[in-house]
């Protein structure tokens, strides 16, 4: 073979190989760009939902349907982590719609950590109300040992009431466990009348602050941000 031909061919074999890691290299971007954008889309759908998830555990602790409030944080978390993901929208953007992106989950970010603020104030509020309510059956308990049948009933009445006002999630039967309180406080000494209006005013300082928590959840800008984020991506994408 002739050192003309052989040339040829080694350029030819080159130009192949060229050729085979350009397509290797443009194959392997678009799956990687693939890839990002469902990991994209499933972040958002994340934070999409973040809210729903959030107040669905707010519920389970008011309700006592779990004994911690490990869910609740974790969907915190997950709602911070997924919205920082957010941030780094896929390359094949363009530059002003990735701008335009970042400012918008900027602001999601703002709104997904104020909500630690919201969950730390109703879990306060809960462990008082919790506490009360079990330091008020352990009193009236305490109190009946040694109570006539008249007191004990109404003592009864209390621990009654305050059972259903822990059933309905600290949200009902306030008025009827108040009544029940100061029915049973004129019949016993100076410190259980005093413990018992510790406990009294506890439940009522701190029963509507889970009201209000939770409402603060739902006018969190969390929601808006992600559907508006959802506006901008899905054109540009």
């Amino acid at each position: 073979m002739s050192k003309h031909k052989a040339r040829g061919m080694l350029k030819r074999s080159l130009g192949l190989l060229v050729l085979a890691s350009a397509t290797f290299v443009s194959t392997a971007w678009a799956e990687t760009d693939n890839t990002h954008r469902k990991d994209y889309l499933l972040a958002l759908e994340k934070v999409m939902q973040a809210e729903a998830r959030i107040g669905q555990e707010m519920e389970r602790v008011q309700l006592g349907a779990v004994g911690h409030y490990d869910f609740l944080q974790y969907e915190h978390i997950e709602l911070v982590r997924h919205a920082r993901a957010l941030a780094f929208a896929p390359p094949g953007l363009a530059e002003e719609s990735r701008a335009a992106i970042k400012t918008q989950v900027e602001q999601l970010l703002i709104s997904a950590n104020e909500l630690e603020w919201v969950i730390a104030d109703f879990l306060r509020a809960f462990a008082q109300v919790r506490s009360a309510s079990n330091n008020t059956l352990d009193i009236a308990a305490m109190i009946k040992r040694d109570s006539s049948l008249e007191l004990k009933t109404r003592l009864e009445v209390l621990e009654s009431r305050m059972l259903l006002f822990t059933v309905s999630g600290y949200t009902e039967e306030w008025d009827a466990l108040s009544a029940a309180f100061d029915d049973v406080q004129g019949d016993v000494n100076q410190q259980q009348r005093s413990e018992m209006a510790v406990q009294q005013q506890l439940l009522k300082d701190n029963a509507p602050i889970l009201g209000m928590q939770r409402q603060k959840l739902i006018d969190s800008a969390v929601d808006t941000l992600s559907l508006q984020l959802q506006a901008l991506y899905a054109p540009a994408a």
